[in-house]
């Protein structure tokens, strides 16, 4: 597994990267590649700037300070692209992987979205903390004119996305046979030739990030096994809830070679079943379908688990059991007495797709209802007024289908000086649930001023506040890593700071954030 990383201001880039491009052509049996290009010295680079967030990602992982560089098989070697050698390629080649893996790729009949098939299988057990990555990538990409100053037109295996992300796909451990099987699909975007459009994989130890298994992509694969289902994407569920109800709908895949025509799923809520869902249809390998298990009710706790469980496949027990189960989490509604709630949103560059409303549950009845905005990035804050105790529904809409994700858009509601729930990408809509009591102690009745979201975060923090503040950013180790001033709203991308525990001071106030 060979990763670049490279710029088109880079004079030594230019220099370098014709030599690794012909040992990477040189060896298509033995190795694949992926080139992220980073945002120095040209901050202008298209390739950059088509995924900044994900090159950033894998140039904060590896450490990465100076380009070209390239590493081979995570921890294997790691220094200047110009110092990769085929006899390197060739020694490394010799190690025996402890993993099978196969790969198939597809367009659908628009060619607007890329669905990835991915399977792998240990030969013996395998320790540490893997995960899956899978990346789509631009095979040849050439420019009638340079596009940066370093004067290079033809650029190979660029990254264009990640799958599911920048994060990868947790496996964790695999005993011996361990097996996994996913598929993942992205909206295309940001091609300069279709048919240069390709992918790849790798399962990475990220204990010591050591590449344990790459592969390349096959025009067909042929699956492990006969009846294999797969689930995955729990979703549809409040991830705040006090009504005790939920729709859940889960993703269900068949990745064995029969047609997947029946199959039997348990939904159990804090380990108790709840109800037995039968599912009939068609699905022909690698073909996937969602799932709605209907309405469950459950006694809500202050965090809920949801399991669904495959029970059977094709009236048998499903062959490869490692990927029967999807799983989600539901935090109880905390009791909300008498706070004052405010709505803070962020509107992202379309504002008037976005609005929102407040339904008492109990009722149906909506009590409050806003937007949509007129101005684009900017900062609405609104008091809610409610006046009857209850469980009430909070959902946010956004017209065009995209959330407030087009231009860093947030919303989220707090009580007093908690935040309930926050989010921003959401498609058309987004619900979460809060309680509330009128009757209050005046002195519990306090607003604060600073609202620092989302608490873990992975990518953009979110700074809210009153007026002009400073707003300084230490390590655990005490080192200042950003300063910064927010004029009511400020966004700091914590993705170049590496995962951990970061103290951000705003003004008097310093709040604990963990980066994950």
């Amino acid at each position: 597994m060979l990763e670049s990383f490279t710029n088109t201001g880079c004079g030594p880039c230019a220099m370098y990267n014709p030599g690794m491009d012909a040992i990477i052509a040189a060896n298509p049996d033995k190795l694949v590649a992926i080139k992220y290009h980073v945002n120095w010295p040209s901050s202008t680079d298209p390739m950059y700037l088509h995924n900044t967030t994900e090159n950033s990602a894998r140039v904060s992982y590896y450490g990465v300070n100076s380009v070209p560089h390239v590493v081979v098989d995570g921890n294997r070697f790691s220094g200047n692209s110009g110092n990769i050698t085929q006899t390197i390629i060739d020694n490394l080649s010799t190690i025996e992987s402890p993993m099978e893996m196969r790969l198939s790729w597809e367009l659908n009949a628009s060619q607007t979205v890329i669905t990835v098939n991915v399977m792998g299988r240990a030969t013996t057990a395998i320790q540490g903390n893997l995960k899956l990555y899978v990346g789509v990538i631009e095979k040849e990409i050439h420019f009638a004119s340079a596009p940066g100053p370093n004067g290079e037109k033809d650029f190979y295996q660029v990254m264009k996305k990640l799958l599911p992300n920048q994060q990868g796909m947790i496996i964790g451990e695999l005993g011996e046979n361990g097996y996994f099987a996913y598929s993942f699909s992205w909206e295309v975007a940001n091609f300069y030739d279709l048919n240069q459009i390709d992918a790849i994989a790798w399962v990475q130890n990220t204990n010591t990030k050591e590449v344990i298994q790459a592969c390349g992509s096959s025009e067909s694969i042929d699956p492990f096994y006969v009846n294999d289902a797969g689930l995955s994407n729990l979703d549809h569920m409040k991830s705040v809830n006090c009504s005790g109800l939920a729709e859940p709908v889960v993703m269900l895949g068949n990745y064995g070679s029969n047609a997947l025509t029946s199959a039997e799923f348990d939904v159990l809520v804090n380990d108790e079943l709840v109800k037995t869902v039968e599912w009939t249809g068609h699905l022909s390998t690698f073909a996937s379908e969602r799932v709605e298990l209907g309405e469950i009710s459950f006694p809500v706790e202050a965090m809920n688990t949801i399991e669904v469980k495959i029970k059977s496949v094709n009236g048998t027990t499903d062959e490869a059991p490692a990927n029967d189960l999807a799983q989600g989490s539901i935090k109880g509604a905390p009791e909300t007495e008498g706070k004052v709630l405010k709505l803070t949103i962020i509107t992202d560059n379309n504002p008037g797709e976005t609005t929102w409303a407040v339904t008492n549950i109990g009722t149906g009845e909506v009590v409050l209802q806003g937007g949509p905005y007129d101005q684009a990035s900017h900062s609405y804050t609104e008091t809610l007024e409610i006046t009857g105790d209850g469980c009430y529904d909070f959902t946010i809409f956004d017209a065009g289908g995209d959330g407030l994700s087009d231009g860093q858009g947030v919303y989220g509601l707090k009580a007093g000086g908690t935040t309930l729930f926050s989010g921003s990408i959401f498609g058309f809509s987004e619900s979460n649930e809060f309680s509330y009591e009128v009757a209050a102690d005046v002195n519990d009745n306090v607003e604060e001023r600073v609202n620092v979201y989302p608490n873990p975060v992975s990518g953009m923090l979110n700074i809210v506040c009153e007026g002009e503040q400073g707003v300084t950013l230490y390590n655990m180790a005490g080192q200042r890593v950003y300063e910064g001033i927010a004029e009511g709203w400020l966004q700091i991308d914590m993705q170049p700071f590496g995962t951990g525990v970061y103290a951000v001071q705003v003004g008097n106030e310093t709040y604990r954030v963990v980066v994950k």
